[in-house]
Order: C-alpha cells, then sequence, then structure tokens
C-alpha cells in the first residue's frame, strides 16, 4: 500500500547550527525596546543598533576577526 501524504518527512534539522563560528562563540542579540544590542561571549557590547539583520551581521563579522586572532 502507498502512502498517498508526504507531510511531515521533512528531515532537516531545525537545531543545526550553520553559522562559521562555534555556538559558544557567537554573539548574543539582545532587544531593548526598539534597540537590538549585541554581545560577545564575555559580556562586552559589540554594536547597538535599530535594525536586527545589520546588528546581527555586524556582531558576526566582528566575531569572526577576534576568534582568528
Amino acid at each position: 500500500m502507498t502512502r498517498t501524504s508526504r507531510k511531515g518527512t521533512n528531515t532537516s534539522d531545525a537545531q543545526l547550527n550553520e553559522g562559521d563560528l562555534p555556538r559558544s562563540e557567537q554573539p548574543a542579540i539582545v532587544e531593548h525596546g526598539k534597540k537590538f544590542a549585541a554581545y560577545d561571549k564575555n559580556g562586552k557590547l559589540i554594536i547597538l543598533g535599530y535594525d536586527r539583520k545589520i546588528v546581527q551581521d555586524y556582531a558576526n563579522a566582528q566575531s569572526k576577526i577576534r576568534f582568528e586572532r
């Protein structure tokens, strides 16, 4: 008997870390009202801004630079 419905056959891992940095080195993004702040693993502020995507991209780039040192 064949299955007529293929619902639920998505085998992709939602928890998969696709970033370039290890999870412990990734910046934390926190929302403060209308602003977004990115902090490194030591709690140091990296960037503060209004657009989450810009904050996320800049924080990831800075973390890569700091991680390579």
